[in-house]
C-alpha cells in the first residue's frame, strides 16, 4: 500500500523540507507539488491523491477554503494541514482534517501522522472504518499515556486520565468526553486503545473506548449487546458490541 501525496505550499523551502521528511517513509509517494490552492485543484482534477499536505495561508484561496471544496468530491483525499499558525486548528478539524502539523515539527510527530493515514487507508493497524470489532486489548505501541493531549480553541490541552469518561470516533475525528465537555484529539482510537492503561480503559465497541470507573449503569441491549450509561453531565449512552460482552462481564464480575 502506497499513499499518493500532494504537497501544497507557496514557500519553496517549506515544500522541500516536507518532501525530505516524507521521503523517509517508503510507503508515501510524492507525486505532485503546488504553490497555491488553484494550482492544487487542477492537479487534483487530473489525478486521484490519497493525501494532501496543505498549507493554510497562501495567496488567493486559503488552504481552509480548498479543503472545504474537496469535501464535496465523491471520494475526497485525506487532508493534513501543515502551518505555522495554531489558531486555524478548530476550522481545520471541523473540516475533518486527519491532522494539524504545527511548524516546526519533527520526524517523530510526522511519523504519527503517517501511521494514522496508514490505518485509515487500510494498512498496518486497524482503521476506524474497518469492518468487524477490534479485540478488546492488543499489544502496545509506544509508552503508556498519563494524559491525552486534546485541542481547545487552537490550544493544546492535556486531559488527565481520571477526567476522561469515554473516547469515541466520528468520521475521521476522535473526541475525548469529560464530565462537561467534548474535546478533539489528534490520536486515533487504535493508538489510544494500545497506549492507555488496560486496567482502566476498555474498547467496548469499534467506535468507543470507555473509562470503566466512569460507568454509571449497565443494561442488556438487543441481540446480546449491552448499553452503558456513563457519568458525564449528559449521562451519555455507549454501546457494547456482542463481541466484547464477555470481557465486559469479566471486568465488572458479572455472572
Amino acid at each position: 500500500m502506497v499513499l499518493k501525496a500532494l504537497i501544497v505550499d507557496d514557500e519553496y523551502p517549506a515544500r522541500m523540507e516536507l518532501r525530505y521528511m516524507l521521503e523517509k517513509h517508503p510507503d508515501v509517494e510524492i507525486i505532485g507539488e503546488a504553490t497555491n490552492a488553484r494550482e492544487a485543484l487542477r492537479l487534483i482534477e487530473a489525478l486521484d491523491y490519497d493525501v494532501i499536505f496543505l498549507d493554510v495561508q497562501m495567496p488567493g484561496m486559503s488552504g481552509i477554503d480548498l479543503a472545504a471544496q474537496l469535501k464535496n468530491r465523491p471520494v475526497p483525499p485525506k487532508v493534513v494541514f501543515v502551518t505555522a499558525y495554531e489558531h486555524y486548528a478548530v476550522p481545520a478539524f471541523a473540516l475533518r482534517a486527519v491532522d494539524y502539523l504545527l511548524k516546526p515539527f519533527d520526524d517523530e510527530r510526522l511519523a504519527e501522522t503517517i501511521q494514522r493515514l496508514r490505518e485509515m487507508h487500510g494498512g498496518s493497524g486497524q482503521g476506524e472504518g474497518d469492518r468487524g470489532e477490534p479485540p478488546a486489548r492488543e499489544g502496545r505501541k509506544g509508552p503508556t499515556l498519563n494524559w491525552v493531549l486534546c485541542e481547545r480553541d487552537g490550544r493544546q490541552i492535556p486531559v488527565p486520565l481520571d477526567e476522561i469518561v469515554y473516547i469515541f470516533s466520528e468520521g475521521y475525528n476522535v473526541y475525548v468526553q469529560t464530565y462537561s465537555e467534548r474535546l478533539l484529539t489528534r490520536y486515533t482510537l487504535q493508538e489510544l486503545t494500545e497506549r492507555l492503561p488496560g486496567d482502566q480503559f476498555f474498547r467496548c465497541h469499534r467506535s468507543y473506548l470507555i473509562n470503566i470507573y466512569q460507568v454509571r449503569e449497565l443494561s442488556p441491549y438487543f441481540n446480546g449487546a449491552y448499553l452503558l450509561r456513563m457519568k458525564d453531565k449528559n449521562h451519555s449512552e455507549v454501546p457494547v458490541s456482542r463481541a466484547n460482552v464477555k470481557r465486559l462481564k469479566e471486568l465488572f464480575s458479572m455472572d
